[in-house]
């Protein structure tokens, strides 16, 4: 698993997340095969809900080389802050 598209702070859960749906979907045969189709039903919304947020805490590299050179600047004591565009 590429953990590059992953902010520092983000990676540890993403890694544990990842590792956690490997293992439930290696699981998801068995169920199947025993006819636990309530437990294939709470495998799979486990699933589903890991991957939601994998997704939501992945972002473009470049984004999270962005946030590392950001953090470098405000612990050197510069103030960064993100603008956006103006309302109009």
């Amino acid at each position: 698993m590429n953990l590059n598209n992953f902010l520092k702070a983000d990676r540890e859960k993403a890694e544990r997340l990842f590792i956690s749906t490997r293992d439930l979907i290696s699981e998801l045969p068995a169920a199947i095969e025993d006819h636990d189709f309530e437990g294939c039903v709470e495998i799979a919304a486990t699933i589903i809900s890991h991957c939601k947020d994998l997704k939501r805490m992945e972002h473009p590299e470049q984004v999270v080389r962005l946030r590392e050179i950001a953090s470098k600047f405000a612990g050197r004591g510069l103030n960064v802050s993100a603008v956006g565009r103006p309302f109009q």
